[in-house]
């Protein structure tokens, strides 16, 4: 339980490169979620070519950081709404233990929304020559922390309702 409150977005990167053993284990632990009616509609791109980083880091203005960063994780699916009505649900679900399995290992990670950006993912499917009938949910940003980030503490009980609204 301690990823979940220890997980922070981290935006600066060391140069340690992230191993083949963790990449891999970040995938696992992404195609372990869990997913509506078990379709797993997910598709996982990892990249770790430099000069593919730097050029996904120049689609938008928030994803500066992967110019620095070790690897990403894109994460994408067909999203066929009626095959596969919960893709979205489903890709968060593999974006989300991604991110705590970074934390698991030490890699600082950052979630760069995609879907329904069809500008920015346009540009990020073009570099990473994923066919248009796909939709591109997100990209993960990894890398060894340059910077430390306190945990937070994200209870707000005005959020919560007892059986009703």
């Amino acid at each position: 339980m301690k990823e979940i409150y220890q997980r922070r977005s981290i935006r600066k990167y060391t140069e340690k490169e992230i191993s083949k053993e963790d990449i891999e284990k970040l995938l696992k632990a992404g195609m372990n979620a869990p997913s509506a009616h078990n379709k797993k509609p997910y598709q996982l791109i990892v990249v770790q070519n430099k000069e593919t980083l730097k050029k996904l880091s120049d689609t938008c203005i928030f994803s500066k950081m992967l110019e620095g960063a070790n690897a990403a994780i894109v994460v994408c699916s067909l999203g066929d709404d009626k095959e596969t009505p919960y893709w979205q649900a489903d890709c968060g679900a593999v974006t989300e233990n991604i991110l705590l399995e970074a934390t698991s290992l030490g890699i600082g990670s950052c979630w760069l929304g995609g879907y329904p950006d069809l500008e920015k993912t346009g540009k990020e499917k073009e570099i990473l020559g994923i066919p248009e009938e796909y939709k591109l949910f997100c990209t993960i940003s990894l890398g060894y922390p340059a910077e430390e980030r306190k945990p937070n503490d994200n209870y707000y009980p005005e959020k919560v309702h007892y059986e009703k609204f």
